[in-house]
């Protein structure tokens, strides 16, 4: 499948993940899925910030429900693990059982809910983390952080900050390792790959964030028609 945008050691591709990832392998993984709350389903949400109104539905071609997160995102991130040595996958506290075990848990802390994302509720955002010591480090480095970290402003519904993606790729990683991020939204986990020195792929299925993260981190957006033969 010929990439969406490749530069620097950075790959994005336009697709279903499930059909991408089987001809990629990684090192690390490291992913913020969708939770199958229904994100969107009530008419747009904000991210905290009263100047700032998501756009409503949020996924043209997926639906955010408890259904598609058991059919989708569980195999996907099933398959993902299987290409991978080590990987940290954020996820809501009540669909984390669902994922497969972990070596550990870890996650970042939110003093005041500060840092919160569209929907703004949790005080603790879970980070399931897999691989066996010492490729996680465990015991080496913190497996929990507090932040007060906001996400970029950003048309996605779930932005996550900056230093909670920074902060699970040098968990799980290592500098020159290739890190995958198969529901990669706007792109933060590849762009805290890229500042970590490590290469990244990410794929994902609305071509509108793949251009909202091909611009974020700083390069043109190939012209996908004009590429394909």
């Amino acid at each position: 499948m010929k990439p969406y945008y490749e530069h620097a050691g950075i790959t994005i591709y336009h697709g279903d993940c499930r059909d991408v990832m089987a001809a990629l392998k990684a090192d690390a993984l490291v992913t913020d899925p969708p939770y199958g709350v229904n994100l969107g389903s009530h008419g747009g949400a904000t991210d905290g910030r009263k100047d700032h109104v998501l756009v409503k539905g949020p996924y043209a071609t997926y639906i955010d429900s408890p259904e598609n997160f058991l059919s989708v995102v569980v195999p996907a991130v099933s398959a993902a693990l299987a290409i991978v040595d080590r990987g940290a996958v954020f996820c809501a506290g009540h669909m984390a059982f669902e994922l497969p075990r972990p070596a550990a848990i870890g996650g970042v802390f939110l003093p005041a809910a500060t840092g919160r994302c569209a929907w703004g509720y949790n005080s603790f955002a879970h980070c399931l983390l897999y691989g066996a010591a010492p490729d996680l480090n465990l015991g080496a480095k913190p497996i929990g952080i507090r932040s007060t970290a906001t996400a970029e402003a950003s048309t996605h519904p779930c932005p996550k900050p900056l230093p909670w993606m920074k902060w699970a790729v040098a968990l799980v990683s290592r500098p020159g390792e290739t890190v995958i991020d198969p529901f990669m939204g706007s792109g933060t986990t590849l762009r805290a790959a890229k500042d970590l020195g490590r290469r990244a792929v990410g794929i994902e299925i609305e071509e509108r964030y793949c251009e909202i993260a091909a611009k974020r981190l700083g390069q043109e957006v190939l012209q996908f028609e004009a590429q394909r033969t």
